[in-house]
């Protein structure tokens, strides 16, 4: 045989109290549905026989006397007590130190059932901690024996813990999205929940100007409470992402929330027709597998008509991560009501909507934004500008655009610093601007996809 296996188990009791478990983990992947501790008891049985036989010989006896005490053979050390006359006591394992045991497993597994009582789940993965010197020590016994057939003794934790949490919750096990994470530190009989987030994906209206995406805080206080804000912290009372996120956490019983939006609105802009689309992530659910119908309905009813929701979903962190990558690519489709300072002719019109179709604007941040953002030229695609309605001075445009260029510095060029721009082909100042987000082009995974990767 290329691989003497009742050889290496000698080997290895020769020099090393091991458990049932830790000898049969050294021959993991020999013997197909067999547990650990199933090789090792066998490897046991086997080598016990073997033992009979050299003490009905007269030979080998004190390899026998260390082999026994190193396996915890019982009825052999009986039989060479009784041969020899001297006392034999079996020895602890020296990687876990006799803590891997059916009872264990039974007693952590039941105190995390009893933990996850008061969870909505339908799956979970088990992990393990497992001190280093533990891990050390067993890679130098399988490398001084050349043994190339184990595996870690996390995989023996955590199928012994997760196949009792199974049973005793009826869950599933799930490796690549589970509801919730068990980290067990099995030597020190402890334990971690790590609840994984539920993501909503939806879309949202925004009908009442200057309403922050998320929560701004005072420019003079940042936060802390001044006169200014009147002590609030705040330069508005609230945003979209807690009209949306607060009703949402308070529904699913998580501890936080995260309001993830496909690109952001200036706060006195509206968001109308198709919406902007979203992801909400809900951190440490206690609930995750409740009605999102009624979810929609407890939201809008308690925005009282400021902000809507619509579409709402489960969704996965493969779509939030895709929502963040598309989001400066994909289009974005905004009504403008311009007042301008002068009457403009309807030539003009005419030339911007040709001279704006697919056309690259050169947009340097806008000094508006530039406390916030780096001061930098961004070349953007202008899709088409169209003229909706026009009369003397006032103009309604509809303008379709590569997400991230700034709309209003389009209209009023910001001192030079968008080129071209439509005031300066209008040869006119706008006075006034109200911008209205009509459509945020998002590019939808289908459900099927979402389970692989989320």
């Amino acid at each position: 045989m290329s691989f003497d296996i009742l050889g290496k188990a000698v080997e290895l009791l020769i020099s090393y109290p091991l458990c049932d478990y830790c000898l049969g983990r050294q021959f993991a992947r020999l013997g197909y549905g067999l547990s650990n501790r199933q090789r090792g008891e066998a490897l046991k049985t086997t080598i016990a026989m073997l033992i009979h036989s050299w003490v009905e010989e007269g030979e080998e006896l004190e390899k026998a006397k260390e082999i026994a005490a190193n396996g915890g053979l019982n009825a052999v050390i009986q039989v060479l007590e009784k041969k020899t006359g001297e006392k034999l006591v079996g020895r602890e394992c020296t990687l876990c130190s006799g803590l891997l045991s059916e009872e264990r497993f039974e007693e952590l597994a039941g105190r995390i059932a009893r933990e996850l009582k008061t969870y909505e789940f339908r799956t979970f993965l088990t992990g393990a901690v497992v001190p280093p010197a533990i891990r050390e020590a067993e890679d130098r016994i399988r490398s001084g024996l050349n043994i190339a057939t184990g595996e870690d003794i996390k995989n023996d934790i955590t199928r012994g813990v997760g196949r009792r949490v199974a049973e005793l919750t009826g869950a599933k096990v799930e490796y690549l999205n589970p509801d919730i994470t068990i980290l067990v530190d099995y030597f020190n009989s402890t334990f971690q929940l790590q609840v994984n987030p539920v993501f909503i994906y939806g879309v949202y209206l925004k009908h009442k100007r200057f309403i922050p995406q998320t929560i701004w805080f005072c420019r003079r206080c940042w936060g802390r409470g001044c006169s200014s804000c009147n002590y609030t912290g705040r330069e508005y009372e609230t945003s979209v992402s807690e009209l949306v996120g607060v009703p949402a956490m308070e529904y699913f019983e998580a501890l936080d929330y995260k309001f993830h939006a496909a690109g952001r609105e200036d706060v006195d802009a509206l968001v109308e027709g198709t919406g902007r689309p979203f992801v909400l992530e809900l951190k440490h659910p206690r609930k995750r597998l409740l009605d999102l119908k009624r979810l929609e309905e407890l939201i809008n009813s308690r925005s009282a008509g400021v902000v809507e929701v619509r579409e709402l979903r489960f969704s996965s962190r493969r779509e939030l991560r895709e929502l963040k990558a598309m989001s400066p690519r994909a289009s974005k489709t905004y009504v403008a009501e311009v007042v301008f300072s002068s009457p403009v002719e309807a030539s003009k019109l005419a030339e911007v909507e040709e001279r704006f179709r697919n056309v690259t604007i050169e947009q340097r941040t806008p000094k508006r934004v530039l406390r916030r953002r780096s001061d930098r030229v961004r070349n953007k695609l202008l899709h088409e500008v169209k003229v909706l309605e026009h009369s003397g001075n006032r103009v309604v445009f509809r303008i379709r655009t590569q997400g991230g260029l700034y709309v209003k510095e389009l209209i009023d060029g910001d001192n030079g610093r968008t080129r071209p721009s439509i005031s300066e082909l209008l040869g006119a100042e706008p006075e006034q601007i109200k911008l209205t987000v009509v459509e945020v082009e998002h590019k939808l995974i289908q459900e099927q996809q979402l389970s692989s990767g989320a």
